[in-house]
């Protein structure tokens, strides 16, 4: 009977599993700082644009069944996020009495809000009908779910939003 280990030389030593486990994380430590020395001229230029792999998938599929408005409704999404967290930011400033931060948070809102009020007048070139139908969907299955965990009637939630 001829063992495995007999015929194949083996050029590694390892003491334990363990062991190689601890090199082979070693190697790919090595490897992984590699690649961030590589890539850091671009990702850390200001200038660089980029979304995590996942999110443009996202995005992608989107695109693909709902046409450019996915790209409107997203950066319209964005930016008036932005400005919400630079009004918060700003009201921080005022709060703690500083003007200085209060005058350039106010001057980089007056940007983003002149930014918004241009994104909302483009038009799109498609996509808008699916988007909007796609929308009405996903939040009237909210409302739902929201209506019957709250146990309230379509109307009584409406009410609650301050609609009559």
């Amino acid at each position: 009977m001829i063992h495995l280990a007999q015929t194949i030389p083996m050029a590694f030593s390892f003491e334990s599993v363990g062991d190689f486990l601890n090199k082979a994380a070693s190697a790919k430590r090595q490897e992984r700082q590699a690649v961030q020395d590589g890539l850091e001229p671009y990702l850390d230029d200001p200038h660089v644009m980029a979304v995590p792999p996942a999110l443009l998938d996202t995005i992608e599929a989107l695109y693909l069944q709902h046409g450019d408005e996915t790209f409107k409704q997203i950066a319209l999404f964005s930016t008036g996020r932005w400005l919400q967290v630079h009004q918060g930011t700003l009201e921080e400033h005022v709060k703690n009495e500083g003007m200085p931060e209060a005058l350039l948070t106010v001057q980089d809102l007056t940007k983003i809000g002149v930014a918004f009020s241009l994104m909302q007048d483009v038009g799109s070139f498609g996509g808008d009908d699916s988007w909007r139908k796609m929308i009405k969907e996903a939040v009237g299955q909210l409302v739902l779910e929201g209506i019957e965990e709250k146990g309230l009637t379509a109307d009584q939630w409406f009410k609650s939003m301050g609609h009559s």
